[in-house]
């Protein structure tokens, strides 16, 4: 499956150190310049800038953002979500927005911390809750509730019943 990620998820996931968790889970993630640039030329010196420019197996491709989806969304967004759909690709985005237009036009998502969850599932992640820790501490918001349910998910935490 190929994945086509927004900048957010990048730096979380070099933030947390987990960014070769993507190569490892998807057959190939295809970056819009837009996106590559905004981490590692906008974003130089911040969190991910140096690691995502070091991901050699990042295929970073030519693609505009789409004009339309301008008054919405970031340009990274509007690059990533349009070449999601030409590729039949996942999308990996965090932002609220972003996922409600890419729900809209059919196009399957997945976060952050979705992908540190298959990750647990796939034995390539020991566990989730410390990659999470560091991600909120980059400066990702996540509420208790979400965090409880992404832990229950991961195996981390007991469910709860009502």
């Amino acid at each position: 499956m190929i994945v086509v990620p927004d900048a957010g998820p990048l730096i979380y996931l070099a933030g947390a150190g987990q960014l070769e968790l993507l190569r490892l889970l998807y057959a190939q993630v295809v970056v819009p310049r837009l996106v590559y640039e905004e981490v590692t030329i906008a974003g130089a010196g911040l969190t991910g800038a140096v690691e995502v420019a070091s991901a050699t197996w990042l295929q970073v491709v030519e693609h505009d953002a789409d004009p339309t989806l301008l008054a919405r969304l970031d340009p990274g967004e509007a690059a990533a979500i349009p070449l999601a759909e030409e590729l039949g690709a996942l999308l990996l985005v965090d932002d609220g927005e972003a996922r409600a237009v890419a729900a809209e036009r059919g196009i399957a998502v997945v976060g952050s911390l979705g992908v540190l969850i298959a990750a647990k599932r796939a034995k390539l992640l020991d566990m989730v809750g410390p990659a999470l820790d560091q991600m909120v501490d980059l400066g990702m918001f996540v509420g208790p509730a979400l965090r409880e349910r992404v832990l229950v998910l991961a195996g981390e935490a007991p469910s709860r019943t009502s």
